[in-house]
């Protein structure tokens, strides 16, 4: 799942610290575990539940209950990758204009979502996704031995 804010806040927010922002994509996180049986109970506990941001808009008000159970799965392989930096030093005024601030917002979300896209593809054809297939290799090469990975 992707989670994205609503508001391009935090573009205005990097840009009066002047810091750099740096798109990145972590994919892997489905391998590890499952919500059991109980998505739809999650979901009836959400509805339910009271709404206490009802004045606010956006992300913030649709957060769903959680539930802190879940069955793991046989251990998957996490992707990571860093898209290229994107400075703010220096436009501190430009990005005080929303509409620029925006524009900078669909920059590293485009940027979040190429990284995602590509892990995704690179996950779908690694050879060494499964822990049986990790365990062969390592076994035929040692255990000290690093197991191959894709390059960026």
């Amino acid at each position: 799942m992707f989670f994205c804010p609503d508001r391009s806040e935090f573009v205005r927010m990097a840009a009066m610290f002047g810091a750099k922002i740096i798109p990145f994509g972590v994919v892997g996180e489905d391998d590890i575990g499952e919500i059991p049986y109980l998505r739809q109970f999650i979901q009836e506990l959400t509805d339910e539940a009271v709404q206490l941001r009802s004045n606010v808009e956006g992300e913030v008000v649709n957060q769903d209950v959680h539930f802190p159970v879940m069955r793991p799965k046989v251990p998957g392989r996490f992707y990571y990758l860093f898209g290229n930096p994107i400075e703010t030093q220096g436009r501190q005024h430009e990005l005080r204009n929303r509409d620029k601030a925006h524009e900078l917002y669909v920059e590293v979300k485009s940027e979040v979502e190429r990284c995602l896209s590509y892990l995704k593809e690179k996950r779908r054809n690694d050879p060494y996704r499964s822990i049986l297939s990790r365990l062969v290799y390592q076994l035929t090469h040692g255990p000290e031995s690093e197991i191959p990975t894709f390059k960026p």
